[in-house]
């Protein structure tokens, strides 16, 4: 009996410690666009956090939960227009720089370790140029494969695909407003 509870105790221990060593691959989506108008009107709708629905096709709703608009720590609730809700956390907000990061509190979350920045620079020219960039890592990391639909590749071309949606809304609306 002892012996059994010995073989099961160590490949208990060796299956834990091969869960707990799995480390994720950490992975990197961004997109970048010009806007033909001024920094200042750009980061008036992009510098919004509870303005998503604003421009951001896929969100329905953003509500403030906690904290207040646009300071480090707020916390919105937004709600996708499929029905699904995900909580974000304001971790950076600098309005000089036109700068503004946020990561995944909980909800319908798409990856894990999920840290995306959007940037609004003045291109020198009237223009300017918007960069949303995130570091992320997939929700099953801990399995390889990882589940149909969850693979690396499928989940960078999910996030580039809905940031290069989104800077073309936001484009759209910025022009159409000068």
């Amino acid at each position: 009996m002892k012996f059994i509870l010995a073989v099961v105790s160590t490949l208990f221990a060796f299956a834990s410690a091969q869960v707990f060593a799995a480390e994720a691959n950490e992975l990197t989506a961004g997109q970048t666009i010009r806007i033909n108008a001024p920094p200042a009107a750009v980061w008036a709708v992009a510098g919004d956090f509870n303005g998503l629905p604003n421009w951001l096709p896929t969100i329905a709703e953003s509500v403030i939960v906690f904290g207040k608009n646009n300071q480090i720590g707020a916390i919105r609730q937004l709600t996708r227009r499929n029905g699904t809700k995900v909580t974000e956390r304001l971790v950076d907000y600098d309005p000089v720089a036109m700068r503004l990061g946020y990561t995944y509190v909980d909800g319908m979350v798409a990856a894990s370790d999920y840290f995306p920045v959007m940037t609004v620079k003045d291109a020198g020219d009237g223009t300017t140029i918007v960069e949303l960039r995130a570091r992320f890592k997939r929700v099953a990391y801990w399995m390889d494969p990882p589940p149909a639909g969850q693979e690396d590749q499928t989940l960078v071309e999910f996030f580039n695909k809905i940031y290069k949606t989104g800077l073309e809304s936001l484009k759209e609306k910025v022009e159409s407003s000068q």
